[in-house]
């Protein structure tokens, strides 16, 4: 009995630090997302500044019709993928809470965490190119800057996971 004892403690401890390691590796993938949105809006504000800069396309006038349907194109994508990022990564991660095994749940994570981030960020790489098509334009730099922040709330990291992942106890309050 000691033996088997032994041999489960062993069992659960490399399952323990199994699933430790993947958290580590889902956090740093996921990182990669994140930044890598950064990396992707720097690149997309710069391509257009330099298009508009060196004349290689003429700026979009607001007012004119292709410049209000980009205008409502981006406040559209602003107003629908941020508000359901947030929401659906809420509401998939307390799905995912009630997973008994914890691969799974951490692959699920994965996922969804992974359609967040593009989700609340993808506002922010459309609404910088607009900025810079449409001559510096600035209501879309503050449509930018609110997808900005939505995607700064995406931010990954293992107390994040942990908190999301943790399983709600009926009877405990919420703050």
């Amino acid at each position: 009995v000691t033996a088997l004892n032994s041999n489960f403690e062993t069992f659960q401890l490399k399952r323990l630090c199994r699933v430790n390691h993947m958290e580590k590796k889902i956090i740093k993938s996921l990182n990669l997302y994140y930044y890598g949105v950064l990396i992707l809006t720097l690149l997309s504000g710069t391509f257009a500044y330099f298009l508009i800069m060196k004349d290689l396309v003429q700026a979009i006038d607001p007012m004119s019709t292709i410049g209000q349907v980009m205008q409502y194109a981006v406040i559209v994508d602003a107003l629908l993928t941020i508000p359901a990022g947030l929401y659906l990564c809420k509401r998939k991660c307390t799905k995912l809470a009630e997973l008994a095994d914890e691969e799974q749940k951490l692959m699920g994570y994965k996922r969804v965490a992974t359609l967040r981030i593009l989700l609340v960020s993808n506002t922010m790489v459309l609404g910088i190119a607009a900025f810079y098509l449409m001559g510096a334009y600035q209501s879309m730099l503050w449509i930018t800057a609110v997808s900005a922040i939505g995607w700064y709330f995406t931010k990954p990291s293992e107390r994040k996971m942990e908190l999301e992942l943790q399983a709600k106890d009926p009877n405990q309050e919420n703050y």
